[in-house]
């Protein structure tokens, strides 16, 4: 008993799906047929609207005329299209240039401040190494320190010369990678 209920409502709702189908496919010609008329109008459009197969009576002066009408109409169109198309594209490039400008300066930006911090640590640097010396110099004079704190003192000189040295290259690499950013 299920089976011939279930095989008779498969029946129906085929039935109905294909006559829904049939329905949709001459509501969807019929609309085609409307708006191909109504964007452009060709003697073989004409016929299909008409649907008796017997071309219609204009002369063919007339169909020359909307022809040409709507072929100018076409030609216009596509080089307003082309003017667009052309204006976008350089509006968007004038806009990657901007990008690329301010991403510059912010770079150039960038190397200025580090070169300008490495400057300040250079010349804090050279002035504790300056201390240090005239320090040791003054207590090597008073006769204050042995030889282990001398030599002490002249280690942590030595180590600011270093830092000093190494400072001085890392400026140099900076005001080089400035120059290179201002190019």
């Amino acid at each position: 008993m299920k089976i011939k209920i279930t095989t008779s409502l498969l029946f129906f709702f085929s039935v109905q799906l294909f006559f829904a189908q049939a329905i949709k496919n001459e509501a969807l010609q019929v609309a085609t047929n409307t708006t191909v008329v109504t964007t452009v109008t060709t003697t073989k459009d004409t016929l299909k609207v008409a649907g008796t197969g017997v071309l219609l009576n204009k002369d063919n002066g007339a169909l020359k005329q909307d022809e040409k009408v709507l072929n100018d109409r076409l030609r216009a169109e596509k080089k307003a299209l082309k003017e667009t198309k052309r204006i976008e594209k350089e509006k968007k490039d004038l806009e990657k240039k901007q990008k690329r400008f301010e991403k510059q300066q912010d770079k150039i930006a960038s190397n200025e401040k580090s070169v300008a911090k490495l400057k300040g640590k250079l010349a804090k640097e050279k002035q504790n190494f300056s201390q240090r010396t005239s320090r040791l110099e003054s207590k090597k004079a008073r006769g204050k320190l042995s030889s282990t704190n001398i030599e002490k003192e002249n280690i942590k000189i030595s180590k600011s010369q270093i830092k000093i040295n190494k400072l001085e290259d890392d400026l140099e690499k900076a005001g080089n990678k400035l120059t290179k950013s201002r190019n």
